[in-house]
């Protein structure tokens, strides 16, 4: 038996939905940082209780995690009637200056250069602001690859259903590769099967399936090379299993 490699996994697709942060870009650390930097002015204490909810919930958009960090915090006077404003415009100054240095992940200029090749049909479903990240992968050179960019206000589950429909894409012929719940979340809702890019994630795998039907299957690989086995996982297997071609 021959192990399935991603670049087996995607060959023959019609479409293939990428996220962005921990996906194609090593981004996931610059985000954290972000929140640490928009929040510098509460204590470690809450500012680590922010972060900690940042992880669990990434690639939500930001307002949505704003608002969560309103809740944890509680401010109080000047602070409350302007919090998200104020944080949500140091969040953005921050990824204004360090978002497009971002390296890209291992093997995500070889393998979108491969389904060029097939013409498989890529696009980002992200969280992120769409200007943020059509700039990063414009200064990273992927850009060109990718037929659109969807990012917030739009959510993932309406950008995959758009765009299924947009090119007459049965769910079954397209592919998600995300490295977040959210991801997951929305792989799930459209019926698109998912692989978790676990190199740069923010979750483990017992945290991305906690929540999953019983008998839904995902695929894993550490990151973007093509040459990569695809292992198998569910929320009833804790263990990996390794794909093959029989």
């Amino acid at each position: 038996m021959t192990r399935v490699t991603l670049g087996d996994r995607l060959v023959g697709k019609q479409l293939v939905f990428f996220d962005c942060d921990g996906v194609l870009l090593d981004s996931n650390g610059v985000k954290l940082a972000a929140v640490d930097y928009a929040l510098a002015h509460y204590s470690q204490k809450l500012r680590d209780r922010c972060k900690e909810s940042f992880r669990l919930n990434f690639g939500r958009p930001r307002l949505w995690h704003f608002e969560v960090f309103q809740q944890l915090i509680a401010p109080v006077g000047p602070d409350a009637e302007h919090f998200l404003a104020t944080c949500i415009s140091r969040y953005e100054d921050y990824l204004r200056t360090h978002y497009s240095a971002a390296p890209l992940v291992a093997g995500a200029q070889q393998l979108l250069a491969q389904l060029a090749e097939g013409n498989v049909v890529c696009a980002v479903v992200s969280g992120g602001k769409e200007e943020e990240i059509i700039q990063a992968l414009r200064v990273s050179g992927i850009d060109r690859y990718m037929v659109r960019v969807i990012g917030s206000p739009t959510s993932k589950t309406a950008a995959i259903r758009a765009l299924l429909d947009q090119y007459g894409c049965d769910a079954s012929q397209a592919l998600f590769l995300g490295d977040a719940i959210a991801d997951a979340e929305a792989a799930i809702t459209c019926k698109v099967p998912f692989i978790f890019v676990s190199g740069h994630a923010l979750v483990g795998r017992s945290a991305l399936s906690a929540n999953w039907p019983a008998d839904y299957r995902a695929g894993e690989v550490p990151d973007l090379q093509p040459d990569n086995p695809v292992s198998q996982f569910s929320a009833r297997c804790s263990r990996v299993k390794e794909d093959f071609l029989q």
